[in-house]
């Protein structure tokens, strides 16, 4: 999710555990161990596009650094503390450190990126895609919450802060679960026996979300409204393409690579951008939901297999799509 957002359940759960005389210490470990794994956005290279995309949420997010993270906060601050005068010691800040840093893991896995949790035993991404990777109706009240159990060093606010977060979460399982069963209608409606099916709230809401299955090696694309009742918004279909249907392109070239990274980052669901040619877009996610034309891509250009492709993202090509949405939003029911 959005930093802000991992900085204020870093501090909640951090606080919450806490002992009374460690708790502005321990908001400062909860901060820093909240935020450390996005650290990771600073891994680029200037020749290989794909690298960034590929570290983001990787080893910084498994489960396997979370002591090691929370640890070395707890230690910075401790250290810093005595410093300064204070009392704080790595032990008695420990606890509030691995649980912040394990809230950035867990917080990440809500979303539908996709998290390394079990680097380096396995390269599966986990995601559940209940709430989009920034959500103000999710974050804002944590705000006011967070921020008054910190003045007042106080285990009742955080626990406020947290409860309001688990609430949010259910409410976005129950309608995640409702557009899931919506979908399937539509396949059986159909007459369509969909080999995967995979539904995301669309951006910045768990009102209005984008639902694929495959089927026939094609994407069925569909927006679903999940207000009183759910309705099908909108619908569009693309072919899906795997490196095997690319004849043309040595699966052992630096591009056949680039093609097979981007569809393990993209769980396969690759198609051609309709209005980009040359472009493999990643069909999980559009600005509008019930549209192909997806925000991101990689070039593939056959005449050069040796060269790392272009990442491109669109996510600024149409404006106007941000008032489609916010009309499927608020769209009465």
């Amino acid at each position: 999710m959005d930093p802000l957002t991992h900085g204020l359940l870093g501090v909640a759960v951090a606080v919450a555990v806490a002992p009374k005389e460690h708790r502005r210490a321990a908001a400062v470990v909860g901060f820093l161990a909240g935020e450390f794994p996005d650290l990771d956005v600073f891994l680029r290279s200037k020749d290989d596009p794909l690298f960034g995309l590929a570290m983001h949420r990787h080893f910084t997010h498994s489960l396997l650094m979370v002591p090691v993270i929370g640890m070395a906060m707890a230690w910075l601050v401790a250290r810093v503390h005595r410093w300064r005068g204070g009392d704080s010691s790595v032990k008695a800040l420990a606890g509030a450190g691995m649980l912040a840093a394990f809230s950035h893991a867990f917080c990440d896995v809500w979303t539908s990126y996709g998290t390394r949790w079990f680097w380096p035993f396995s390269d599966q991404r986990v995601s559940w895609d209940w709430i989009s990777v920034i959500d103000p109706l999710f974050t804002l009240p944590l705000l006011p919450l967070v921020v008054i159990g910190v003045m007042r060093r106080s285990r009742v606010w955080m626990f406020r802060a947290m409860i309001w977060a688990v609430f949010y979460l259910s409410l976005c399982v129950v309608q995640k679960h409702r557009v899931m069963d919506a979908a399937r209608a539509v396949a059986a409606e159909r007459g369509d026996a969909y080999e995967r099916l995979t539904v995301k709230p669309s951006f910045g809401n768990i009102v209005v979300w984008r639902a694929l299955y495959e089927v026939g090696g094609r994407a069925e694309v569909m927006s679903f409204r999940a207000g009183k009742e759910v309705s099908l918004l909108g619908q569009s279909r693309a072919s899906l393409v795997r490196l095997a249907d690319l004849p043309q392109i040595n699966g052992d070239s630096v591009l056949g690579r680039d093609i097979r990274r981007f569809a393990h980052f993209s769980d396969d669901w690759l198609a051609w951008h309709p209005e980009h040619p040359g472009v493999l877009g990643d069909l999980r996610y559009a600005l509008r939901p019930d549209v192909v034309s997806p925000l991101w891509g990689i070039k593939v250009d056959p005449r050069v297999p040796d060269r790392h492709v272009a990442f491109l993202s669109f996510r600024s090509t149409r404006d106007e799509g941000w008032e489609e949405l916010w009309a499927m939003i608020v769209k009465e029911d």
